[in-house]
């Protein structure tokens, strides 16, 4: 189990090695606000990973007292321009995550080297502990169709017609080119594109009502985070490396919060499932 929250906002100097604090963004955020950052909770006390996007882009430096009195993590290189790199650029810790102090104030300071202002973006993932592997074996079932069994696992494909709010998190219908057979499903990975769109996170349609994320991708051929996808594509031979993200039942798919820097119209998501249960209903 994991979720994202977003840290955004315009840091005035110039110098690479000035280090100025992030402000969270208390917009559509699900952890409580406490100060210029997020409150640890109790269900999300580990640090799984720290994704920042900036045009001029240097140093990013998440903080909270529990770091201390050791040196507080220095994340470079970080994904400079518009969008996330690829490959991306990040803070990957989500096979070990750190533990935090449940209670305390989570930070994150960065740095910048353009001529002047300049605003910068940053996803940070909690999570519950070390991923839980999948209890089932993929692929299972009869390989020559005709039947519905647990633990058959697939990319389908959805696109979206949403107005994206400018610096927003917006959240996006998708229509599945396919529809799925009824039952219950669980999602190992995500991917979303659209033309200005910096990051992603899901928005469960049954509890919990974590939000899970990742960054989100402007060109076809943009690679993802190895933890982002069920199949690995860029490093790793890790299956479905965050577990489930969540369950839902067929006939209410999820849907994707996009944070974009315009209007964007048109969306696209890749929805990594396994099927889980003929049960319509959800396990959790």
């Amino acid at each position: 189990m994991f979720h994202s929250e977003l840290y955004s906002s315009s840091l005035s100097s110039g110098s690479a090695n000035v280090f100025q604090q992030v402000n969270a963004v208390t917009t559509d955020n699900v952890l409580p606000v406490q100060n210029s950052g997020y409150t640890v909770l109790q269900q999300l006390a580990y640090l799984a990973h720290v994704i920042m996007i900036g045009t001029s882009a240097v140093h990013c430096r998440p903080q909270s007292n529990s770091m201390l009195p050791y040196p507080y993590i220095t994340v470079s290189p970080n994904n400079r321009g518009s969008a996330a790199e690829s490959p991306v650029r990040m803070l990957d810790l989500s096979l070990s995550p750190m533990p935090l102090r449940p209670t305390e104030e989570f930070d994150i300071f960065a740095s910048q080297n353009s001529a002047g202002s300049e605003t910068e973006f940053v996803l940070v993932n909690w999570c519950d502990g070390p991923v839980r592997p999948l209890s089932y074996q993929l692929f299972s079932g009869n390989p020559l169709g005709g039947t519905v069994q647990p633990g058959r696992a697939f990319t389908v494909h959805g696109t979206g017609t949403t107005t994206l709010g400018a610096s927003a998190w917006t959240a996006v219908n998708f229509t599945l080119d396919q529809t799925l057979p009824p039952g219950t499903y669980g999602l190992i990975g995500l991917r979303g594109f659209s033309a200005t769109v910096k990051f992603i996170r899901l928005f469960p349609s049954v509890p919990p009502q974590w939000r899970p994320g990742t960054i989100g991708v402007r060109a076809y051929d943009s690679l993802d985070p190895w933890f982002s996808r069920a199949w690995p594509t860029s490093g790793g031979r890790v299956i479905a490396p965050m577990g489930v993200w969540a369950e839902f039942p067929q006939n209410v798919i999820p849907q994707v919060e996009f944070y974009a820097t315009s209007a964007d119209t048109a969306e696209e998501a890749w929805f990594d499932l396994v099927y889980l249960s003929t049960s319509v209903m959800p396990t959790i």
